[in-house]
């Protein structure tokens, strides 16, 4: 699933292409007739597929956002009104939102086209496992409002008090939306590797340099990221259809086995959360404080 820094980096590179741009036409692909909606377009699409044409045909997009791992479309509607009208945009598992110079579906799973006032500019969206979710929404819904603060804006105080508030294991924790938004598996594992915190340690029994290595390394991980326009791992692509490269740089992600960069243990897997966790025995012992904290990469 893309996380913060893919989402991050679609967004960077979509903006400058359809930012201030009018919508002209919407289509929907695989229909077999004029009035028939292919069923992927039925459960991506929250609004229905009429509400949805008759709203964004003809708006421009003023500008696009990030909110955790939505993209945010803040449109402007026919007759000039200004308002809070967006579409919000989740890529799911296997989502993809390119930006294409043809109108014709590249794939069999290209579910969703917008065409632009730009000639040669279509937007495609496409999903082959179909849990993304396009929504046209004003303001924020509740579901929304109910997320926790972006991992890169909260302050280092509020972090600490929102740990010290909760008994989940680190690693569960960092995968709470409503305790970070825009956090996932990758960035949770790859955080606590940097910070040295084993991640089935407690929350609440973090101290206050702990607290802070965590903190520092949460943020120095996923800006790292976005500078190497996120991790490709599967099916994530940028706006241009072009992969990131920070996979290249994963101390413990999916590295089960292969030795530690730092010490040469192999890197374990359990489970935490229900989810696949990779870490080093070593260097994040379960007893480990944030003395052993460190954020760069040993040479190979």
């Amino acid at each position: 699933m893309p996380e913060l820094p893919e989402v991050e980096t679609i967004v960077r590179t979509l903006r400058p292409l359809v930012a201030g741009r009018r919508i002209l036409g919407v289509e929907f692909c695989g229909a077999e007739g004029k009035d028939w909606i292919p069923p992927a377009i039925l459960r991506i699409l929250v609004d229905t597929p009429q509400e949805f044409c008759q709203t964004v045909c003809g708006a421009w997009v003023e500008d696009l956002d990030r909110y955790g791992k939505n993209i945010v479309f803040h449109l402007r509607l026919r007759g000039g009104k200004r308002g809070s009208l967006a579409l919000w945009v989740h890529l799911g598992m296997t989502g993809r939102l390119t930006c294409e110079n043809t109108a014709e579906p590249r794939t069999k799973h290209t579910h969703l086209i917008l065409s632009f006032d730009e000639p040669g500019l279509w937007l495609h969206y496409a999903d082959i496992r179909q849990f993304g979710r396009l929504r046209l929404m004003n303001g924020s819904s509740d579901e929304e409002r109910k997320l926790g603060p972006d991992p890169l804006e909260i302050s280092f105080q509020e972090f600490r008090e929102r740990l010290r508030r909760r008994q989940a294991m680190l690693k569960s924790l960092l995968l709470d939306q409503h305790f970070l938004r825009g956090m996932g598996n990758i960035y949770a594992d790859e955080s606590l590797f940097c910070a040295g915190l084993h991640p089935r340690f407690h929350a609440a029994r973090l101290n206050r340099k702990q607290t802070l290595t965590l903190y520092r390394k949460i943020q120095k991980t996923l800006r790292t990221a976005i500078q190497f326009r996120g991790s490709s791992i599967s099916d994530y692509v940028d706006a241009q259809g072009l992969p990131g490269s920070f996979q290249m740089h994963h101390h413990v992600y999916r590295r089960t086995g292969q030795p530690c960069f730092r010490c040469g243990t192999r890197i374990r897997k359990i489970q935490v959360a229900s989810r696949s966790t990779h870490f080093c025995p070593r260097c994040q012992r379960a007893t480990a404080t944030a003395r052993n904290g460190f954020g760069g990469r040993a040479s190979q």
